[in-house]
This record gives C-alpha cells, sequence and structure tokens, in this order.
C-alpha cells in the first residue's frame, strides 16, 4: 500500500512528466542523504557540495564528500551493485583536496589529491579490496596540477596537466607509460591551440573537447572555439592520431550557425558525441553527432525548456542525452532527449521519497534545487544530486543523491 501511494503521490506532483516515447521511469531511488544532524547511508555532520555522481554499466555509483563528519576532510562514497547501502570507502588527508573521482565498469576508480600549490599526482582504488595505491607521482615530472582524471573500461587513465610553464596537456597513462595525446602550443589542422578545457575519452582511443585556438595566453572568449575529436590513424602510412573539427564558432567561421559552446563534452563507449550550443538566435541547443552528423536534440523554447543550463550533458550508447535546463516557469529541471522526444524527468517542487518521510526538491529562485552535473549510464539509469525540503512543512533535509532507473 505505501508504494502505491508513493507512486500515485509521485505522479501527482509530476504531472507533466510524461514518459510515452523514451519510456517509463521509476520513482527516484534515495542512495544518500547529508544533513547535519542526521543522514542516510552518510554519518551526521558530513557535507555535499555540487558532486558530480558517477554510475558504471554495473549500476556501481560513487561521488565525493566535500566533509565528513564535521572534519575538513574529503572522502569519496561507494555503493556497488552487490551493496545494499553504500559508504564512505576513503577519506583524504587533512590539507588535501579530492577530485570529482571516476568509475570503469570493472569497478576501478581513479582521482588527484591536490592542495593550493601541490599536487600528489594519480590515485587507483580497486572497489572491491578498498586497496589504493598511487599510479602517478609528479616527481621529475614538469606537472604542477592533474585535472579531470577519468579511468576508461581498458584501464587507460585519461586527464588534463598543467605544466610550469601554465601550458595544459592531454595525457594518456597506461599501466606506468605515459603518452601526450594533445597540448596547448601545438598546430592542430593549421591552428595553434590556445586552450584545452575539459576532455571526454573512451576505450576505443577517441578523444573529444572544446579547445580555443590562439597565439599562447589568448584566452579571451573573442578567439575562436571549436567542438575537436581526435582519433587513433589506422593506417601505418599516418604515424600521428586524426583530427577532425566537428564544430566551430564564429569567430573560426563566420558562415557558421554558432555563437559559442558549453566548456564540456560528453563522449559515450561506442563514439556518441552530445554538447552544448549557443546559436546564433542567441539560443542554446543540445547537439548530438553520430557518424558525420549534427542533430538538433533540444533547444531554448521548445518541449517547456526555457533556459538550457550550462553544465556538461551527458550521452550515451542508446543515443540518449541527459542535461539540466530550467522550464518555461524557472523551475530548474533534469530533462532526457533521444532525437524523437524530450521529456522532464524531475523538476524543482516534484515530491520524492526519503528516510524521513516525503520531501521536495527544493524550489527556490534564490538558490537551486539541483547540484553538480548529471550522470548517465548505458542503461539508462540516471544520477542526481538534489536540495531537500519537506514536503509538508518546508524542513531543511540537506543534501541527497538520487538514482532514477527506467522501468523494465
Amino acid at each position: 500500500m505505501k508504494k502505491i501511494i508513493l507512486s500515485l503521490l509521485f505522479t501527482l506532483f509530476c504531472t507533466q512528466n510524461v514518459f510515452a516515447i523514451i519510456g517509463e521511469y521509476n520513482p527516484p531511488e534515495l542512495l544518500a542523504r547529508s544533513d547535519i544532524q542526521d543522514g542516510y547511508n552518510l554519518p551526521a555532520m558530513s557535507f555535499l557540495n555540487n558532486p558530480t555522481p558517477v554510475i558504471n554499466n554495473n549500476g556501481d555509483v560513487l561521488f565525493k564528500v566535500m566533509s565528513v563528519e564535521g572534519t575538513n576532510n574529503q572522502g569519496i562514497w561507494l555503493k556497488t551493485i552487490d551493496d545494499q547501502n553504500g559508504k564512505i570507502v576513503y577519506i583524504a588527508p587533512e590539507e588535501r583536496f579530492i577530485t570529482d573521482p571516476s568509475i570503469n565498469d570493472a569497478g576501478k576508480i581513479v582521482f588527484n589529491l591536490y592542495d593550493e600549490g601541490v599536487t600528489d599526482g594519480i590515485f587507483e582504488m580497486d572497489s572491491k579490496s578498498l586497496e589504493v595505491d598511487q599510479v602517478l607521482k609528479p616527481t621529475n615530472l614538469p606537472i604542477q596540477h592533474y585535472t579531470y582524471p577519468q579511468i576508461l573500461n581498458n584501464d587507460h587513465i585519461i586527464f588534463r596537466a598543467t605544466n610550469d610553464l601554465n601550458d595544459r596537456m592531454i595525457y594518456d597513462l597506461n599501466a606506468t607509460k605515459l603518452k601526450k595525446l594533445l597540448s596547448e602550443g601545438s598546430d592542430v589542422l593549421k591552428n595553434k591551440i590556445s586552450y584545452l578545457f575539459r576532455p571526454s575519452a573512451n576505450e576505443n582511443g577517441n578523444l573529444v573537447l572544446k579547445v580555443r585556438f590562439g597565439d599562447r595566453g589568448q584566452w579571451n572568449e573573442e578567439n575562436p572555439d571549436a567542438i575537436l575529436m581526435v582519433t587513433p590513424s589506422l593506417d601505418p602510412k599516418i604515424p600521428g592520431p586524426i583530427y577532425k573539427i566537428i564544430a566551430s564558432d564564429k569567430d573560426f567561421d563566420p558562415s557558421s550557425d554558432y555563437q559559442s559552446f558549453g566548456n564540456s563534452v560528453s563522449l559515450s563507449h561506442s563514439g556518441n558525441i552530445a554538447f552544448t550550443a549557443t546559436k546564433s538566435d542567441s539560443k542554446k541547443s543540445i547537439l548530438f553527432f553520430k557518424d558525420n552528423v549534427i542533430r538538433i536534440y533540444a533547444s531554448e523554447g521548445n518541449d517547456d525548456i526555457g533556459e538550457i543550463e550550462l553544465f556538461a550533458p551527458k550521452v550515451n550508447d542508446l543515443g540518449q542525452v541527459l542535461f539540466r535546463a530550467k522550464d518555461e516557469s524557472g523551475a530548474r529541471a533534469i530533462f532526457l532527449a533521444d532525437g524523437t522526444a524530450v521529456k522532464k524527468i524531475i523538476r524543482e517542487g516534484d515530491v520524492v521519497n526519503t528516510d524521513q518521510g516525503l520531501a521536495k526538491v527544493l524550489d527556490n529562485p534564490n538558490f537551486p534545487g539541483f547540484g553538480g552535473e548529471v550522470d548517465l549510464n548505458d542503461k539508462g539509469d540516471i544520477l542526481i544530486m538534489a536540495v531537500l525540503i519537506g514536503a509538508f512543512d518546508n524542513k531543511e533535509l540537506g543534501s541527497a543523491i538520487y538514482k532514477i532507473s527506467p522501468k523494465n
């Protein structure tokens, strides 16, 4: 009876969520909640601060905890498919911060420890044994910072690094072999790169990212931008990688229909690509690239989308793209698009279940009800972070991580 009532309430408060084409989804499942006095699957006085939770294709979930039990220590929370509750599995030293961790389908986790002016290299954790190994040390390397580490299903680790001259490079770490894939100052298709944004990679050797062109230090928005795809050469006559510009802005090509791009691009295991672009009419769109064709998946002014937020979209092998946007009423929401439909998954003000009873996603124009980026795996499982208040008394209930899964 309780499940029936919850389902009816979820339907009642989410009247605009219709999954006729994309498919029906189960009510959001609470994985963890942080609060001052209590928490769910998290110790009291442990806090989340806009983490980017990630989920692999086996259903393992991972995210960074900003503060553990009222200390200055950051931690990593993990729930494997065999673990009913999930728990903090790693606590960083007090003087170190943790980058948002990454996990592959085998359950291998990577992250970087750092502080202002100090970096400790790349660390790898096994989700089964919980053993942590330092797989890359900064000793004898001209690297000052490691950012955006991601571990692929072939165990390669891709990350962006900054050297002593403040130039950024993209590296591929395979066991103990370190390979530079791309660097600022290098020439690509007769254009010099001045800035490398966050990369996205897959185990097929493909790399996609936004790049800015110009001389060293020319980082202004007026410089040309492009979405660049880097693929390994399969032709022995072509020794280096193959570069392809998927899309460029008007600063690069005056005939382009794009004014600018979001800073982050998403690449799926099979090679699907999603990114955000602002078009000539100043409206933002979610774009999907496959087989050398760009398709518009969602646009402001359509499908109850008022404003697409500049958080990274997430694409999967099913051809679905998950993204954050405000609806036409101004409420923040999570949308899912597949090229045939755009559906609102959850919005501010929607009712969700918690360990404390029914709650609502915070709906306050002065403070966002969702935090961090969203994630989506190849099974259609969705991860979000939401700020909660009581459904009937508006009591503050902290921040929570939810999984929203498609019905079988």
